[in-house]
């Protein structure tokens, strides 16, 4: 705009209604979060190049459309942008996404994101799984040095679904039928994490030796030390991985043994179960979702700003 225009522009500004001039401003504060999210999406792009639909660095410029830069690529001919193939493409309303990734940070329930951010409570819980996607794959790839391991239980739940399969309705909070905890009534869910605070989680299918030797095979190192209670799996894992493995056997009133113990990762799944309790129960068929955005909460800590979260969305 050339300076005669703009003093023009300002000098009109007196001549607005009350409603004129909240509607000016709600459009500049507008614009300005769509600025903030194009610029927080295009600076990850810019440190990892490639093209959203064949992951080739071959590409070129190719103008821009709502707001963004888009790009050719040389490989597959096709155009894209820095959302294009990330859990967030084609979503729309990006005014409102700093808004709802603050939400997620607070963990709040659907419905207040959906009055924090003014969109429709199917839009908040289809925005919530997006935004998650990509946290919930992420998990430490090694756990070294001490490493705790212990399985918790986590009342099955069929909530959202339209029909049951294989049992009858039950009263939402009601205790299991069962005292002994099993993957009947219960989800298992397997946590570990090592002194150093990286941590992986797995819900399991069965409480099966081969099941947990699944699970940690690949992510336990070899010269790491396990520390878990008294289930026989642990004992299993250790003697194929061929590592030192210490046991505490709570029944008998051991917290620590020889300066080893579990308390690290019981205060993990301490500190879950407390943020979980918030969502009145989870879905058994989301669970892995809550499970990477605890995860997500953890890991990042101070550093979970809304534009951080915004960048780990995409992934």
């Amino acid at each position: 705009m050339e300076a005669q225009d703009y003093r023009a522009f300002v000098e009109q500004l007196n001549e607005l209604t009350s409603s004129q001039r909240a509607a000016l401003i709600a459009a500049l504060k507008t614009r300005g979060a769509v600025d903030e999210v194009i610029a927080t999406i295009e600076m990850g792009f810019a440190a990892a190049p490639s093209c959203g639909h064949c992951r080739s660095g071959r590409f070129v410029s190719w103008g821009h459309a709502t707001g963004m830069r888009r790009y050719k690529c040389k490989d597959c001919e096709r155009t894209f942008n820095a959302l294009t193939g990330t859990p967030l493409g084609h979503l729309h309303c990006r005014e409102k996404w700093l808004d709802y990734a603050r939400a997620l940070i607070d963990g709040v329930s659907l419905r207040n994101a959906a009055e924090r951010c003014d969109i429709n409570l199917t839009t908040s819980f289809r925005w919530r799984h997006r935004f998650l996607k990509a946290p919930k794959g992420t998990k430490a790839p090694a756990v070294t040095g001490i490493v705790e391991a212990d399985e918790t239980f986590i009342r099955k739940s069929a909530k959202g679904m339209r029909q049951l399969k294989g049992r009858a309705p039950r009263k939402r909070g009601t205790k299991a039928t069962k005292a002994v905890r099993s993957t009947m009534e219960h989800d298992a869910v397997l946590i570990v994490r090592d002194r150093h605070g990286a941590t992986t989680d797995a819900v399991l299918p069965d409480l099966m030796a081969a099941t947990f030797e699944a699970v940690l095979m690949p992510i336990v190192a070899k010269d790491a030390v396990l520390v878990s209670d008294g289930c026989h799996a642990y004992g299993r894992f250790a003697q194929a991985a061929n590592i030192v493995h210490f046991v505490l056997t709570a029944r008998r009133g051991m917290r620590v043994r020889a300066g080893f113990h579990i308390q690290n990762v019981n205060a993990y799944t301490s500190r879950l179960k407390g943020w979980l309790a918030r969502f009145r129960g989870v879905a058994s068929r989301h669970l892995p979702t809550y499970l990477g955005w605890r995860r997500m909460i953890e890991r990042e800590g101070s550093r979970l700003t809304p534009h951080h979260c915004l960048a780990l969305a995409i992934g």
